[in-house]
């Protein structure tokens, strides 16, 4: 598994672990994500990043369509449905809210 660090927008860091990664036909890739310290609330997102130049990618943050609580009983099935499908990732990337 990866392991990277995430800025936050502030002065907080911390550490990210990559579950799963997948590239979109078009350029840039869809993955899933796990975040925050053990000791802490952990999140598992699903993340898109829709440029498929990666120097296009610098300074800016690819958009969350799905984040929850991780529940490790749980797992990464239905968040792996979501990823593996185009359909779902299209109704993701709509549904965010514009920030103009």
């Amino acid at each position: 598994m990866q392991q990277q660090l995430v800025d936050s927008g502030t002065s907080e860091r911390r550490a990210s672990e990559r579950l799963f990664h997948r590239d979109l036909p078009g350029g840039g890739f869809v993955a899933i994500e796990l975040t925050g310290a053990v000791s802490t609330e952990r999140r598992v997102r699903v993340v898109v990043e829709r440029r498929g130049d990666r120097g296009r990618r610098v300074g800016h943050s690819a958009p969350i369509i799905h984040e929850e609580i991780w529940a490790p009983d749980r797992g990464i099935g239905e968040l792996y449905r979501m990823a593996c499908d185009n359909v779902a990732i299209a109704r993701g990337l709509l549904g965010l809210r514009r920030v103009d």
